[in-house]
């Protein structure tokens, strides 16, 4: 078998735009190295951004995303593109360039001249008239290695006593903080463990502060939980892969098709936007349904039917399925 060619993933992420990219597109990364294949990032992100990227190939730092004769030309193998400010121009200009583009586009924001569209949520791909071949729904989205092989969860405990917090890679206006108090007077005695990335939280007895977080060290809290309170990102994937029962709260307007979409798919609640007047009553409701063991059964059992894990595999077989048939 030969050795894969030059992966080149275009991507962007940091305090202020979220990490959700910048995860995904490390599992791409780690698939491609495994395999033996050389990895470049072009990214436009914070040390935050690069600090994921760590042990993740070559890493190039600076915007990327406006203007084609700022490309280096690499003429990658595959190029994976992860952006929500790519310009039309830029994206012909990696289609030209890339053997294989590939563009991964929650939001059917842009048309593409050709390759493939990874888009997780549910919606139908557009009816547009491009040259790209869209890949759609949750069996799509690329997870992190710790995800990719999962046992299925054990009995469900009859009392809820570790519960999991987290809502992505930044805070808006210390809603974590909020909400961990919420979750602590709703479930006195049971164990709070909340992720997040702020520098000097302050927790309550009970409160358990977790940064930095590995891909083993998270799935390993979410085979942990009882239940979660969590952003609606790509967070939303992993927790469905490990079985979690979860109240979703919006906290970008990308993460609006998972908040349509999970609570139908598995049960996962809709708990609307951190900035919506009746977020607190939404979440109580939600922190309140998911106490009935047999409702967290029932979502467990849906959510670990929905997710996979095999995203990346996925992706990287079609690749060469279209490449042995000499496709584009």
């Amino acid at each position: 078998m030969s050795r894969p060619g030059l992966l080149v993933i275009f991507t962007e992420g940091g305090r202020a735009r979220g990490l959700g990219h910048v995860s995904r597109c490390s599992a791409y990364a780690r698939y491609r190295m495994a395999q033996g294949g050389r990895v470049l990032w072009m990214l436009d992100g914070d040390e935050r951004a690069t600090a994921m990227t760590a042990d993740c190939g070559e890493v190039r730092i600076g915007p990327w995303q406006d203007e084609p004769a700022g490309l280096p030309d690499l003429r990658p193998d595959v190029a994976i593109v992860d952006s929500y400010t790519v310009s039309p121009a830029v994206v012909a200009a990696i289609a030209d360039q890339a053997t294989t583009p590939v563009f991964i586009d929650d939001l059917q924001r842009l048309t593409y001249p050709r390759g493939f569209v990874v888009h997780p949520a549910l919606d139908p791909a557009p009816l547009r008239p491009d040259g790209a071949e869209w890949l759609t729904g949750p069996s799509w989205q690329p997870l992190r290695p710790a995800f990719w092989s999962v046992a299925l969860r054990g009995p469900v405990r009859p009392v809820v006593e570790r519960i999991l917090v987290t809502l992505g890679g930044s805070d808006l206006d210390d809603v974590g903080a909020a909400i961990v108090g919420q979750v602590a007077d709703a479930f006195s005695g049971a164990r709070i463990d909340w992720v997040t990335g702020d520098a000097s939280p302050s927790p309550r007895p009970g409160v358990v502060v977790h940064r930095g977080l590995s891909d083993q060290a998270m799935a390993a809290l979410m085979l942990e939980a009882d239940l979660a309170v969590s952003a609606a990102g790509t967070t939303t994937f992993e927790l469905a892969r490990c079985g979690v029962p979860t109240v979703l709260l919006g906290v970008a307007d990308n993460q609006q098709p998972n908040l349509d979409h999970w609570p139908d798919l598995c049960g996962f609640v809709d708990a609307g936007r951190w900035d919506a007047v009746d977020r607190d009553r939404r979440i109580r409701a939600g922190l309140d349904r998911l106490r009935d063991p047999r409702i967290r059964r029932t979502i467990t059992d849906r959510a670990e039917a929905t997710m996979d894990g095999q995203g990346v595999r996925r992706l990287f077989e079609r690749l060469q399925t279209r490449s042995r048939k000499g496709g584009s």
